[in-house]
C-alpha cells in the first residue's frame, strides 16, 4: 500500500517544540503524498480521506484536544491506520483514550544531556545502528497495555525506555523518544528509525 501521511504539529506558540523545519524533514522522509499541518480538524476526516499514517509532533501537554479528535484517532488506528508519535508527539496523552492507545505517558525529564540510544533486538528496529545525541531524557508512566520495546537510552548508568510499539485493533502504534529540536532530525540513524517505524505502522 502507498503511504499517505498526515503529519501534525504546533506552529503557533508551541511551549517547547516548534514544528518549523521539522515539518520539512518529515515531508522529505515520508514522501510526496504527505500533508503537514497544525489543523486538528484534519484528524477528524483521515479515514474518509484515505490516509494510512498519522505522525504526531503535537506540543500541547497541558491543553485538552478539540472535540472528536481522540475518537477519530482511535477509530483510525482500530480500523487499520498507523500512528507514529515523535518526542513531544506523545502529548496526545491529555486524553485517557490516547494514553492507552499510545501505551504510555510522559511524566517529566531531567535536564537535556548527551544520551546513547540503542535498538532493542526483539523489535522491528533490531539490528539498526545506535546513535548518540543531545536529548531530553523523557521518562514515562506506562498504561499497562501490552507494548514491545524498540529503543532504550542510557542515563546515569541505567537503561530507560526510548521507544516502543503496540497494536490496537487492526492498526499499529509507534512511539520514539528523540526529537527535542531540529538537530535531532539531522541524525541519519534516527531518521532511518523514523522511516522504518512509518513503514511498520502503515497497513499491509
Amino acid at each position: 500500500m502507498v503511504m499517505k501521511a498526515l503529519v501534525i504539529g504546533t506552529y503557533v506558540n508551541p511551549p517547547y517544540h516548534p514544528f518549523q523545519q521539522v515539518d520539512e524533514v518529515l515531508t522529505g522522509l515520508l514522501g510526496p503524498d504527505t500533508l503537514v499541518t497544525d489543523d486538528f480538524s484534519r484528524i477528524l476526516t483521515m479515514e474518509q480521506e484515505g490516509y494510512t499514517l498519522c505522525v504526531s509532533y503535537i506540543d500541547r501537554f497541558d491543553m485538552p484536544l478539540p472535540d472528536g479528535v481522540a475518537d477519530a484517532l482511535v477509530s483510525f488506528v482500530q480500523h487499520g491506520g498507523g500512528l507514529v508519535c515523535l518526542h513531544n508527539g506523545i502529548s496526545l496523552q491529555t486524553d485517557e483514550r490516547l494514553f492507552h492507545l499510545i501505551g504510555g505517558k510522559f511524566i517529566g525529564h531531567p535536564p537535556q544531556t548527551e544520551l546513547a540510544f540503542s535498538a532493542c533486538p526483539e523489535g522491528f528496529l533490531g539490528g539498526m545502528a545506535g546513535f548518540s545525541m543531545s536529548e531530553e531524557p523523557y521518562q514515562f508512566e506506562m498504561s499497562g497495555d501490552e507494548v514491545l520495546p524498540l529503543l532504550t537510552y542510557q542515563y546515569n548508568g541505567k537503561a530507560y525506555p526510548g521507544g516502543w510499539c503496540r497494536t490496537e485493533g487492526k492498526g499499529r502504534v509507534v512511539f520514539l523518544t528523540p526529537g527535542h529540536s531540529i538537530a535531532s532530525f539531522r541524525c541519519g540513524p534516527y531518521l532511518d528509525m523514523i522511516q522504518k517505524s512509518a513503514e511498520w505502522a502503515c497497513p499491509r
